[in-house]
């Protein structure tokens, strides 16, 4: 069945059923329309909506059949609205006796003040939001299934995505949330509920926040910001498989902020994540068995804040400029750390306890100092730092502890070192003016 609309009436209803391979077009032209068209019964519907003009809406609701044998849904709905304060809304329902869902959406939106929204259940569908021109427009998109993907590109100032999936209701594993946002001030926020989920989140301008929430295992957050004050939230609570971060913020008084609680997480991986910037923080917060926490931060005024709980954590941060300030606090049994500052008035606090843990700190500049604290077995620590009023205190307690301090360059740098274990072997070089040693072991 085809039915095809041509009005510059207010209203466009448009009903089908039980046809599967309903069709259904409408064009609608100047302000104040409004098409709803619901397609049910089959399973490959097909709605098209064009809309020119002021506060129209446009909504579509589409689910395939109950009936058996009849195969997978194959709905799709295309809505394009070009005007200011326009509303497109589309959902699309699998009974799960159609088989795989592979129901696709697409919004396009120009104008300001627009609105879409999408609602889909079932595997395999796709939603795409395209909204240009615009200013404080929103897109919400909620997927419940497998293997679904939402793409969002959303063009203004004060916009905001949000894309759940599996989050607040239903199930989802495999899923994809690719959100690009370009403009100030925007606001991203992405659920996934599942495993082997992946968002993807880009934005560019100033003043934009970014939140990532994910719950499962496997799961990946990335988040790319260009532009002065952005802050991104990623949180990833899970178990078994790790799940791993990627972050690269370029811009002034940007924030980053990761928590991940579960086993084998990892934030950064390989290819770490990076912050070049001025007045910039990064801060994790890992809870779990076999974490890796790597870094970058280059520019001035930075602050770092990494802590990991239990087994297995690996840690390496890099800050380099001016008043950066690190602390770095791992609890638990094979920590391992190293920690590269450079700039003037950097701190250091360094807090391992456990076994087998390991730290190499190495600072450059003026004013620097570094408090290293390991309790536990197997400890060594090895650290270097130049310039001028250097203060280094390592205490290491119990057994295998090493400790080596070298400072050059500059005056009134004081090294304490107390190791209270078997084996202990501590060695102190110092060069310049009004340096003082003192060794207890």
């Amino acid at each position: 069945m085809r039915i095809k609309l041509m009005t510059g009436a207010a209203l466009a209803l448009v009903m089908t059923s039980p046809a599967f391979a309903n069709s259904s077009n409408v064009t609608q032209n100047n302000a104040a329309h409004s098409a709803i068209v619901t397609q049910t019964g089959g399973n490959a519907g097909s709605s098209d909506i064009d809309q020119n003009g002021t506060s129209n809406s446009a909504t579509v609701d589409q689910s395939d059949t109950a009936a058996s044998g009849l195969g997978a849904a194959h709905n799709s709905s295309d809505i394009d609205q070009a005007g200011t304060l326009n509303i497109a809304g589309v959902e699309q329902i699998n009974t799960g006796a159609g088989g795989t869902d592979v129901n696709s959406s697409t919004i396009g939106q120009t104008g300001d003040n627009s609105t879409a929204m999408v609602y889909q259940d079932g595997t395999g569908n796709t939603s795409g939001v395209d909204q240009s021109d615009t200013g404080i427009a929103s897109a919400d998109i909620k997927q419940s299934g497998a293997d679904n993907t939402s793409l969002v590109n959303q063009q203004g100032t004060n916009g905001t995505v949000t894309v759940d999936q599996g989050f607040t209701g239903g199930s989802s594993e495999g899923s994809l949330a690719d959100i690009l946002q370009t403009g100030s001030d925007g606001f991203v926020t992405v659920g996934q509920a599942g495993s082997g989920h992946t968002a993807m989140v880009t934005q560019g301008g100033s003043g934009n926040d970014a939140t990532v929430d994910q719950s499962g295992e496997n799961n990946f957050a990335s988040a790319l910001q260009s532009g002065a004050s952005s802050l991104v939230q990623i949180t990833q609570i899970g178990a078994v498989l790790g799940s791993s971060v990627y972050v690269e913020q370029t811009g002034s008084n940007s924030q980053l902020y990761g928590n991940q609680n579960g086993s084998g997480n990892v934030i950064g991986d390989a290819a770490a994540f990076l912050q070049s910037a001025s007045t910039s923080v990064a801060s994790f917060d890992q809870d779990g068995t076999g974490n890796v926490v790597d870094g970058s931060q280059a520019g001035s005024l930075n602050q770092m804040f990494v802590e990991q709980d239990d087994t297995n954590q690996y840690a390496s941060a890099v800050q380099s400029g001016t008043s950066n300030f690190m602390d770095v606090n791992q609890s638990g049994n094979g920590n391992d750390a190293s920690v590269d500052q450079s700039g003037t008035s950097n701190d250091i606090l360094l807090n391992q306890a456990g076994t087998l843990n390991l730290a190499n700190i190495v600072q450059g500049g003026t004013g620097n100092e570094a408090f290293i604290d390991q309790l536990g077995a197997d400890n060594e620590v090895d650290i270097n730092q130049t310039g001028d009023a250097g203060l280094v205190d390592v205490l290491q307690n119990t057994a295998g502890a090493y400790a080596e301090v070298t400072q050059s360059g500059g005056t009134g740098n004081e090294a304490y070192v107390t190791q209270g274990s078997l084996d202990a072997v501590s060695i102190i070089t110092q060069a310049g003016s009004n340096n003082y040693a003192s060794i207890n072991q």
